[in-house]
């Protein structure tokens, strides 16, 4: 459903956010009583061990009541109870707790709250105790809240207590780069077009439904559209001259067709624009559209190349990059490079989420100086390549490989499911900040 806001002139037709919290009241941080925990023991090993996990964390958690405090001032401004409707005494310290279930167990909003309703060990983890579990809605409404800055900021925190707990050491540091993947389709010039038309047309559809006055009477013949894309898939990869003129003929009616639709896009926005409406959806797709045409006329129909740089690899997610790594088997990869620093303990006390790709020669010395920052020196300098503790060093860095490998198996840090580049910024801080909390109960 597209979302339609009314000018501030007119008559509210929907309600945006900052009037929907308008006079909402103040989201509770945490209560101060505290539920029996009603789980049965077990006589089952690996069970114990999975609870006593949750009970160090719970404990570390509440070691470092800064985690909540930050994670609090972000949801009392954005993420209120509302006054209307079913009153709501979730508070702060159940959702950040209910966040680290979802990381830690990597389970989708939905499978969390279903997890913690039917445990009652998660329910006294998550400090619910008798109470109601929040709706999957209102975790994934508490996640989008959360900034990318604010869970760095946690990590500082975290990183804080290692260190003056005696955690974690100084002495050796190493760091990697890894691809987090953005959760996109591989981008070919003909599925962008498709994607392009029928966002569109379903905007425009909307539009129409909930704005009948404004007397649109658009048709969009989408089958013949996704015939067009069909056919251009299936055969792109024919080396016939004949199929190959075909499939160039496709291209231009589809990249004609997309080019109508844009047209129609537009003149609807500003006839709601007239209107006194407001299309933020439309609005944030027509440009990416002219983009995706402009790029497939200038590769299919005139052979001109763009620049990896230069090309939009998703409509909906517009800020992924290709990323060229070389590996065997995954040659290219789509999303972003992260930065991922650890002391020998494993823990990563610094990462760093690249909007835009940077050399790793040109990572060390930001990485560097967040080592000093935090303990007050840099790490131990290794003698020449020539040496022995050279080749041990070596042998240490290689170490950081299976910390990605937990980060991407065991914290969701293989393809990112979260729409938008600061959620996806954010889910590596918080992927960090689950797997350091999981790491310190062992240390």
């Amino acid at each position: 459903m597209v979302t339609i806001v009314m000018d501030k002139k007119a008559a509210p037709f929907r309600m945006d956010l900052a009037k929907h919290l308008k006079g909402a009241d103040m989201r509770i941080k945490s209560i101060s009583e505290l539920y029996f925990d009603f789980s049965e023991p077990s006589s089952l090993k690996v069970v114990e061990t999975y609870r006593r996990k949750y009970q160090a964390l719970s404990e570390l958690l509440d070691k470092n009541p800064r985690l909540l405090v930050l994670a609090h001032h972000d949801w009392a401004r954005l993420l209120s109870s509302s006054n209307k409707g079913r009153r709501s005494r979730l508070t702060s310290e159940q959702l950040l707790r209910s966040l680290v279930v979802t990381f830690i167990e990597q389970l989708s909003y939905r499978n969390t709250v279903i997890r913690i309703d039917t445990s009652e060990f998660l329910r006294h983890f998550t400090r619910l105790g008798p109470g109601s579990t929040m709706d999957f809605s209102l975790l994934s409404k508490a996640f989008c809240f959360l900034s990318a800055e604010t869970v760095a900021a946690m990590n500082q925190v975290l990183n804080a207590y290692a260190v003056s707990g005696g955690k974690i050491s100084s002495e050796k540091h190493r760091l990697d780069t890894t691809v987090y993947e953005a959760n996109i389709h591989y981008p070919t010039d003909s599925s962008l077009l498709w994607d392009s038309f029928r966002t569109l047309a379903r905007l425009v559809r909307s539009i129409q439904k909930e704005l009948p006055e404004l007397d649109l009477h658009h048709r969009f013949h989408d089958k013949k559209v996704k015939k067009l894309y069909t056919f251009i898939g299936r055969n792109a990869a024919s080396k016939k001259k004949a199929t190959q003129r075909k499939v160039k003929q496709h291209y231009r009616v589809l990249i004609g067709r997309v080019r109508w639709i844009q047209r129609v896009g537009q003149g609807v926005l500003d006839q709601v624009a007239s209107a006194g409406y407001e299309s933020p959806d439309l609005a944030h797709y027509l440009p990416l559209v002219h983009q995706i045409v402009t790029q497939a006329d200038q590769r299919v129909l005139h052979g001109i190349k763009r620049a990896a740089d230069e090309k939009l690899y998703s409509l909906f997610e517009e800020h992924t990059e290709l990323i060229q790594r070389g590996k065997a088997g995954k040659m290219i990869e789509f999303g972003h490079k992260i930065l991922l620093a650890q002391t020998a303990e494993k823990f990563v006390h610094h990462y760093h989420v690249m909007a835009r790709r940077r050399e790793d020669k040109d990572l060390l010395e930001p990485a560097l100086e967040a080592h000093k920052d935090l303990f007050g020196r840099y790490p131990q300098e290794q003698a020449r390549e020539s040496s022995a503790a050279f080749v041990e060093g070596q042998r240490f860095r290689a170490g950081v490989e299976g910390s990605i490998s937990v980060l991407k198996r065991a914290f969701r840090l293989r393809r990112c499911l979260f729409k938008g580049f600061k959620n996806y910024a954010a889910s590596v801080g918080l992927a960090v900040l689950c797997h350091n909390l999981v790491l310190l109960t062992r240390l």
